[in-house]
C-alpha cells in the first residue's frame, strides 16, 4: 500500500463552503483538469485520466463516491482504480483558527500491486502521482479563492 498526502491552507474560506463545493461531483472535473496527461468523463462523477510516467502511460479512473460528515472534520470520498493505482482517495477538511480558514488535505491509499508496482513507483510513477495530486489540490485552491 502506498500513501500520498498533500494539503493547502485556504485563508478566508469557510470549511462548509469548501465542503459544499467538493460535494458537487461536477466540480471534480475542474479538480482533475490539467493535473494529469488527459481527462475524459466516463459517466456522472467519473473520469478517466492518463498518468504519463517515464516508462509508460497508465490509465486511472477517478469516481466520486460520497460525502461524510460523521466525525469532527468533513470528508469527500473518491474511488481510484487502475493498474498499480487501485485504492481510495479522500478530501479531508478541517477548520483552522480563525474559523474562516480551512485546511484541505488530499489523502490517497493506493495498492500498487506488489513487486511490479513497487518497481513502477521507483521508475517514476510515484513522482508523477505526487505531482498530479499536488496539482489537484492547487486546482481546489484556485477554485475556492477565485
Amino acid at each position: 500500500m502506498s500513501v500520498y498526502t498533500t494539503d493547502v491552507l485556504l485563508e478566508g474560506v469557510r470549511r462548509d463552503d469548501v465542503l459544499a463545493w467538493l460535494a458537487d461531483p461536477a466540480h471534480h472535473h475542474a479538480i482533475l483538469n490539467g493535473a494529469w496527461g488527459s481527462l475524459k468523463p466516463t459517466g456522472d462523477g467519473t473520469w478517466e485520466v492518463t498518468v504519463p510516467t517515464p516508462l509508460r502511460t497508465r490509465t486511472m479512473s477517478y469516481a466520486f463516491d460520497r460525502v461524510d460528515d460523521d466525525h469532527g472534520g468533513r470528508r469527500v470520498h473518491v474511488r481510484i482504480d487502475g493498474k498499480h493505482t487501485k485504492g481510495k482517495l479522500h478530501w479531508s477538511l478541517r477548520t483552522v483558527k480563525p474559523s474562516t480558514n480551512t485546511l484541505v488535505t488530499l489523502h490517497a491509499d493506493l495498492d500498487t500491486g506488489g513487486v511490479l508496482g513497487a518497481l513502477a513507483e521507483q521508475m517514476g510513477m510515484r513522482e508523477r502521482l505526487d505531482q498530479g495530486f499536488r496539482a489537484m489540490v492547487d486546482n481546489v485552491r484556485k477554485a475556492m479563492t477565485a
